[in-house]
């Protein structure tokens, strides 16, 4: 069978590679306790490698369907038995008894045909499985950003609220010299309030982005502590080409679709050897108690004849579904391109915004309000314009991580091949929470 994922960055080869050594050997899961700080973002993905239930559930379809497999082409089990016939026939002991063995003896490759179908299967289970570590990757990676962003923005909260008390102090003071009237001290006093509601929603986003984050690596007990990351890029800008050419050779939705082409190719295969007949064969020997004759033997071969019944429904059956296989590949191929611009749009839009407030913005409002605090510093200026001018600055920087974190989930979802999210379920060649077992598999 062909490689999975022939071409890709090396980042994604390396990720891939050591999910199907996972699969084989899953990690041990890693106790909850105390988290050394700061957490990385490698230390994030270790945890969750090891204790996100969703690759211990991917893990497992791939074993059930190896187990299929082997079942499937395991050979028919005999028939061996006791027979005696007529009983009591001129008062003798019966006029055969004795034992017999029967065998069905399978033709046309069914019984190899079966097993290499759901060995395609198991090769899908696998792929997809790969997948799945690479949508828990995605999660904690998209989670830890957020968790960044959240920090960040926490603190800037605390900044404007130290700029809404400092504008209250400076407006009580201006209201006790004449220069302010009470509806100002009021109006600063809500500002103030404002400040603390802002503050508290922040505080209260972070706590809920780390639980988010706690989930996804399979360790909700995990206490919140800092973290060791950057919230900006730093490597060169994606482009629309590259990213779409790695989309359609390396994802894994799109692989996991055409090994299930060649399953059902498999499948149409094999209903069309089900009408070459199976041979029974059967055999018996015994001892003819009514003739007082020596020990006897019988021989019976016998086949089914595919007169009406030629397994002609089945594999028109299997055809269409062939078929629908087939344009499945390049339905997912414009679906995920489609996904993929809404991304780009996202990432376009913020990386451009990033660019502009950490190369204009924050250095032209930052540069503003230096001018302002030193006139100020030479009585040129009242000390509100100074205060409203650094909360304008914070706004700026609060605006500006926003954006930040936006070109980061984009980016993560594009290099991730838009597998994102991390505790849903992983997909499955057919449905999970039973066993498909029939007398004869195929």
């Amino acid at each position: 069978m062909n490689n999975a994922f022939p071409a890709g960055t090396p980042n994604l080869r390396r990720e891939l590679t050591a999910t199907a050594l996972q699969i084989e050997h899953p990690p041990e899961p890693i106790a909850p306790g105390t988290p050394q700080c700061p957490l990385s973002l490698a230390d994030l993905e270790a945890i969750a490698l090891a204790n996100n239930p969703t690759l211990a559930q991917a893990a497992a379809q791939v074993r059930a369907s190896r187990g299929a497999a082997l079942e499937a082409g395991l050979y028919p089990n005999p028939i061996i038995g006791y027979e005696a016939e007529q009983i009591g026939a001129a008062g003798t002991l019966g006029e055969i008894q004795g034992g017999f063995v029967q065998q069905t003896i399978v033709t046309a490759g069914k019984l190899r045909l079966s097993r290499a179908k759901y060995s395609q299967e198991a090769y899908e289970a696998q792929i997809l499985a790969m997948g799945q570590q690479l949508v828990v990757l995605n999660g904690v990676r998209m989670r830890f950003y957020e968790v960044l962003a959240d920090q960040r923005m926490t603190e800037l909260r605390r900044e404007l609220l130290l700029n809404a008390e400092e504008n209250l102090r400076t407006t009580r003071e201006m209201f006790n010299t004449g220069l302010a009237n009470e509806s100002d001290v009021l109006l600063a006093e809500v500002e103030v309030n404002r400040a603390q509601i802002d503050l508290a929603d922040e505080e209260n986003s972070l706590v809920a982005a780390w639980q988010h984050l706690a989930s996804v690596i399979g360790m909700p007990e995990l206490q919140l502590a800092p973290l060791a990351g950057q919230l900006e890029p730093a490597g060169a800008a994606l482009e629309w080409e590259p990213s779409l050419a790695m989309l359609l050779s390396d994802s894994p939705e799109i692989q996991a679709a055409r090994a299930h082409v060649v399953h059902d190719q498999i499948v149409v295969q094999r209903e069309r050897v089900q009408p070459v007949p199976d041979i029974r064969v059967a055999a018996s020997t015994g001892y003819n108690f009514e003739t007082l004759n020596a020990t006897v033997g019988q021989v019976q071969i016998g086949l089914n004849v595919p007169l009406w019944d030629r397994n002609q429904g089945t594999i028109m059956q299997a055809r269409a579904e062939l078929a629908r296989s087939q344009a499945e590949v390049r339905r997912l191929e414009l679906a995920l391109q489609q996904r993929l611009a809404d991304q780009f749009r996202r990432y376009r839009t913020a990386s451009l915004a990033t660019k502009l407030y950490r190369e204009a913005n924050i250095p032209k409002v930052t540069r503003a309000y230096e001018i302002q605090l030193d006139m100020y510093k030479k009585r040129r200026v009242a000390w509100p314009e100074v205060v409203e001018l650094q909360r304008n600055l914070f706004h700026v920087k609060s605006e500006y991580t926003r954006t930040a974190l936006d070109l980061r989930k984009t980016e993560v979802a594009i290099t991730g091949l838009l597998m994102v999210d991390g505790l849903n379920a992983p997909p499955s060649p057919r449905p999970g929470g039973h066993i498909n077992a029939t007398p004869r598999p195929r």
